[in-house]
């Protein structure tokens, strides 16, 4: 991290403020004089609060200049925290963040922001006289989503947030969003029914501090003093005994008998005083990590010894690392960082799903101890809060995290490793839509240090660039053994074409269930691969055909066994099921299709010595749920673990001796053109889990599509192969690797005004010259999203295609000016788009 900016001394400094909150249109700085008082400690960083119209709002000082505006300035009211949130480096970093992926800069500078430290501004709603009574509703009338509303305030007896008011309307037969709400309350203040008011709201967490004490001399005799205390305060002899042993390290108060305790500090034997008690996430590893470094293989060494001169020599390099499942990948990325925190240096892990953590931790916690911070969503704020301290202070010098830990606060920054690079967790869905890996490349490129990138099926793009000899921007290094020579697992494909499915709901073809029964019988543990959540994927009436929908999502209601409900995966809209239709008043309703929930049901009926672990979205939404289901399947207490793509990468179980992939064709024809890439990489990951110890493993893809190139070149564990036929089809088709694109999605809860703005926008590229699949930039579209409806709203996209970043960020941007203000019409640039739903 570098220095922070503060004042220059001669000539009269102002302070360029981003005020919060601010919307797109309103995303740049203001000026502000600078108090004489806070002049010192004002600089680059600082939370300030600011004078904004009739308001009072906080504010991040983003420059300072000496150039004065012709217009009268307010002044800087005060400083909200001591201390700067940010360094100028990180400014610079989400401010590329926001030019790359066309965010706002208050969006990007979130991503570097201290966790829990900021104070937002909290809008509260109160009712007028006007709003009081049945009378008000008569202005209300043609607007039911207002009425809502205030039907609700007026149900309540003082002013409420708008989270809190939130909150109570999602008890409601049809909750609004909160965009939805705040609209609404918007509306009810124009018709003089309703106040708004904006306040300051507290900080999202603090530090926690407890009383802690220590011997108050370290040179006395203090053998002495205990013989001479223990036969008439022997409680107060034990409290001194335990500080002994403690040598330099403060003991909590908490921990010791509180009168021995105050007796000996009245006596001034020990000083007490507060300390901050961090807050450590519970993160155990799996217990079978090794803590000394292996001795690498040939290939490791190679790419170690690659390494070694980048880091020692404080040098920006950048490498991929293709290896196969079991290649030893960790090892390398373990004694890279070794190497690292030996110069003195410190390190980020980024993992894609906080299922990998608990493994990925264990390994490091037992090469590294205690020098670890975690980042991830499962963590709760007051431990974001203490991790991102820690390693602010520089207490913790690794950072292991899903993709916002890119942004840690790490000094003296040695090496960025991204495992499982291909991943699209990396790829953030809500503003600003980054993708990790990028941020990752452009954050060591400008602090000079290693990125290390690694993957069993890297991605198109990333192969591409190191395979290419004219972009020496990442360099290709290959581990294509796996350790100890031991061998790939054999993988057969199933024909479901010619099998008939069996099992208590016929899930399973013979051959599946006989591989599952054998592995049982001799104590070895199965995967079981899926990738639908739920218990049956929708309901149907068997006498008109009629499936229960999402009323504001364009998908089917899934079934869920154990909660008896039907529920949305898209925006968790819950109901019972029915006992009758909805459309015929029919009573035949049958649960069609399948997920985890009903696999792992069969598995117990059909086997009795089946115990079961399940890991999905909805198994792990309890704290610590992903390691305790880990830790019990990795201590052999379950010996099938049933799941989703969170059980196709990384997890390394010796026992496992047989994955079966129950539906090899989940996701291979989405209408997106990277389906046939995810459908590979993820049955070459999950056959990966087998076989990864002495006992030769396993796979089994069921699948309707045997012939398919992406399922013939897993079946083969062959990455060149798939590669070669990919790679034709996108230059065929103009993808990436081959251009820059953005998906731009428009969504109203007017279908009409979705689809107008969408055609006008495609006027407005032909307009500037930019041409329906023809030119160096181009456009497809537009065309109904997949998912045409969600959360209420209709939706439309369509897809740019530029030669580079720039030309597509200047199209995009003069698209918007050309656009201007789509009213309730909101439009979305995705850059780098990994959902094209």
């Amino acid at each position: 991290m570098g220095n922070t900016k503060t004042l220059p001394s001669q000539a009269e400094t102002y302070a360029q403020v981003l005020v919060t909150p601010s919307a797109r249109s309103l995303d740049r700085p203001f000026t502000y004089r600078i108090p004489a008082d806070l002049a010192p400690r004002l600089a680059v960083g600082s939370y300030v609060l600011v004078p904004f119209g009739s308001q009072r709002l906080p504010g991040y000082v983003i420059g300072l200049t000496q150039q004065k505006p012709p217009a009268r300035l307010k002044q800087v009211i005060r400083l909200l925290t001591d201390l700067p949130l940010f360094t100028p480096e990180q400014l610079a970093l989400a401010q590329w963040v926001g030019r790359r992926y066309y965010s706002s800069l208050l969006d990007a500078l979130r991503c570097v922001l201290p966790p829990g430290r900021s104070r937002r501004a909290v809008t509260t709603a109160g009712l007028t006289e006007a709003g009081h009574g049945d009378e008000s509703f008569a202005q209300v009338a043609r607007a039911p989503r207002q009425a809502q509303v205030l039907r609700v305030l007026q149900d309540l007896s003082e002013p409420v947030t708008l989270d809190n008011l939130v909150k109570k309307l999602q008890s409601e037969a049809d909750p609004p969003t909160r965009s939805a709400v705040l609209g609404a309350l918007r509306s009810l203040q124009d018709k003089g029914l309703v106040d708004l008011a904006r306040s300051l709201g507290p900080p999202g967490a603090a530090q926690v501090t407890q009383q802690v004490t220590m011997l108050a001399d370290t040179d006395r005799d203090w053998p002495s003093v205990i013989k001479e205390l223990a036969p008439r305060a022997p409680r107060q002899a034990e409290v001194l005994e335990a500080l002994l042993e403690a040598r330099d390290e403060p003991v909590p108060v908490a921990a010791l008998p509180r009168s021995a305790v105050a007796a000996l500090a009245d006596k001034k034997l020990i000083d007490i005083f507060e300390q901050r008690r961090p807050r450590l996430p519970d993160e155990p590893g799996l217990g079978n990590e090794a803590k000394q470094p292996l001795t690498p293989t040939d290939a490791q060494a190679k790419i170690l010894q690659h390494l070694a001169g980048a880091i020692a020599s404080h040098r920006h390099q950048a490498v991929l690392i293709h290896g196969i499942t079991g290649s030893g990948k960790t090892e390398v990325y373990l004694q890279a960082i070794q190497s690292t925190l030996q110069a003195g240096r410190s390190a980020i892990v980024l993992v894609p799903e906080i299922s990998l953590t608990p493994q990925m931790v264990g390994r490091f916690r037992a090469r590294f101890g205690n020098r670890l911070a975690l980042f991830h969503s499962s963590l709760s704020a007051g431990e974001r809060y203490d991790e991102w301290g820690r390693v602010e202070r520089g207490e913790a010098d690794i950072v292991i995290g899903a993709r916002s830990a890119v942004f840690a606060p790490c000094h003296n920054l040695g090496i960025i490793v991204v495992d499982e690079e291909h991943e699209r967790a990396y790829k953030q869905e809500s503003a600003p839509r980054y993708n990790a890996t990028a941020v990752a490349a452009e954050r060591a490129r400008r602090e000079e240090v290693v990125l290390l990138l690694g993957s069993a099926t890297p991605s198109i793009e990333a192969y591409y660039r190191a395979s290419n000899e004219d972009d020496d921007s990442l360099t290709l290094m290959e581990l294509p053994e796996r350790i100890d020579n031991r061998p790939l697992p054999h993988v057969d494909i199933i024909d479901l074409r010619r099998e008939t499915l069996m099992g208590k709901g016929g899930t399973f073809s013979q051959r599946m269930l006989e591989a599952i029964r054998a592995r049982l019988h001799r104590g070895e543990q199965v995967i079981l691969f899926l990738n639908r959540r739920g218990f049956s994927t929708f309901v149907m009436c068997r006498e008109c055909g009629w499936a229960l929908r999402c009323p504001d999502c364009a998908v089917s209601l899934t079934y869920h066994h154990r909660s008896r409900t039907m529920r949305c995966h898209h925006c968790d809209f819950t109901r019972p099921v029915p006992d009758q239709c909805e459309n015929c008043e029919g009573y035949s309703i049958g649960f069609q299709g399948l997920g985890t929930e009903r696999v792992a049901d069969q598995i117990e009926r059909e086997f009795e010595q089946a115990v079961v672990a399940r890991m999905d979205r909805d198994t792990v939404t309890a704290k610590g749920a992903y390691g305790r289901i880990l830790r019990r399947f990795a201590a052999g207490e379950a010996n099938v673990l049933v799941g989703t793509q969170m059980i196709a990468k990384g997890l390394d179980f010796p026992e496992v001796t047989l994955v079966g992939v129950l539906n090899a064709d989940v996701g291979l024809h989405r209408p997106d053109f990277r389906a046939a890439e995810r459908t590979f990489q993820l049955l070459t990951q999950v056959a990966g889990r087998a076989g990864r110890a002495d006992k030769p493993g396993e796979v089994l893809f069921q699948t309707y599509n045997p012939d398919h190139y992406a399922i013939a070149a897993a079946r083969n564990h062959d990455y060149y192969g798939f590669y070669e036929q990919e790679i034709v089809a996108r230059r065929q088709n103009l993808y990436p690797p081959f251009v820059e694109l953005a998906n731009i999605v428009f969504s109203d809860e007017d279908q009409d005004k979705a689809l107008a703005t969408a055609r006008q926008s495609a006027v407005s590229l032909q307009d500037m010259g930019v041409f329906f699949k023809q030119g160096e930039v181009q456009f497809l579209g537009p065309a109904e999203a997949p998912l045409y409806k969600l959360r209420g709203r209709y939706r439309y996209q369509m897809l740019i295609k530029a030669p580079d970043t720039s030309r597509l960020r200047e199209t995009i941007q003069e698209l918007t000016d050309r656009l201007g203000d789509t009213g309730s019409t909101t439009v979305v640039a995705d850059i780098e788009p990994v959902d094209m739903m």
